[in-house]
């Protein structure tokens, strides 16, 4: 059985991993940076052109043009933004020299153009990667609690359905390195918005450490989701790599307090050939 990931190159520490279960014959490149990367937002206060450097450098060794590359804006919704062409950068954040364009006001992108990247940010977040290599198509989103209340994933695979006609059924999914059960505790407010989500689990929480607290499973809620969107169980896989237990490797804004710098989901289609 293929893994879900694996470091890129031989050995750790490594600037990235890889996630086998998504990848197939001049399909994808699919990636999740590592803090051995470097920070990769420009929102935590570091030298702005140390971090464009860090993209331009990890998506030319994904086999990315930065120039061809967007990053989702993450309003911490459930919104899915198609992409046919590489965007500007503008606005407020725009920072000189970097090339990485900005997909405003969502935290999924769909798209079905080779070559261009999708590049989620994240500290704890959820990234959740589809793929379907039988109509060449991708997407990626950031599922935090409140999108992953809101059926972000689900969201995702229903966005390519109608704009790709993808079938459930021929998608893969990986839901990525993120905080996990075992650090993530939440409290009474953030536990009602699940129980009133669709699909709501029981089993994504467990009694937290504190009375009226709950540890909540990011990594399950979405899992259920990609399989309630119709993905077959065999297809979804979960890397199951606690970003706070593991803050060695991965920023983590829980274990870190706040103060830390933030990774990258990176999804793109190659050439041409299709695959199955």
């Amino acid at each position: 059985m293929q893994p879900v990931w694996t470091y890129c190159g031989t050995t750790a520490p490594a600037p990235a991993v890889r996630f086998p279960m998504l990848e197939y014959p001049g399909g994808t490149v699919a990636l999740f940076t590592t803090r051995h990367g470097g920070n990769l937002s420009h929102s935590t206060g570091d030298d702005p052109a140390r971090v464009a450097a860090g993209r331009a450098r990890l998506l030319a060794q994904a086999g990315a043009d930065p120039a061809q590359a967007v990053l989702a804006g993450l309003v911490h919704g459930a919104d899915v933004t198609r992409l046919e062409a590489p965007l500007p950068f503008s606005g407020p954040g725009a920072v000189a020299g970097d090339a990485v364009g900005l997909a405003p006001e969502t935290d999924a992108m769909i798209t079905d153009r080779p070559g261009l990247a999708l590049v989620v940010t994240t500290a704890d977040c959820t990234p959740v990667y589809v793929v379907d290599p039988v109509r060449r198509a991708i997407g990626l989103a950031h599922a935090g609690w409140r999108g992953t209340a809101a059926g972000i994933a689900t969201a995702t695979v229903a966005a390519m359905r109608r704009e790709f006609g993808c079938n459930p059924a021929d998608l893969r999914a990986v839901v990525g390195p993120a905080i996990g059960a075992c650090c993530y505790e939440v409290d009474a407010p953030v536990a009602e918005a699940f129980r009133a989500a669709p699909g709501f689990r029981e089993s994504w929480f467990q009694p937290g450490r504190r009375a009226g607290h709950w540890q909540l499973d990011l990594w399950a809620a979405n899992h259920d989701q990609l399989l309630a969107a119709g993905i077959p169980a065999g297809r979804v896989g979960v890397a199951g790599v606690c970003t706070s237990c593991t803050v060695r490797d991965f920023f983590s804004h829980r274990a870190e307090a706040g103060r830390t710098g933030r990774q990258a989901a990176i999804l793109m289609l190659l050439g041409e050939a299709a695959g199955t």
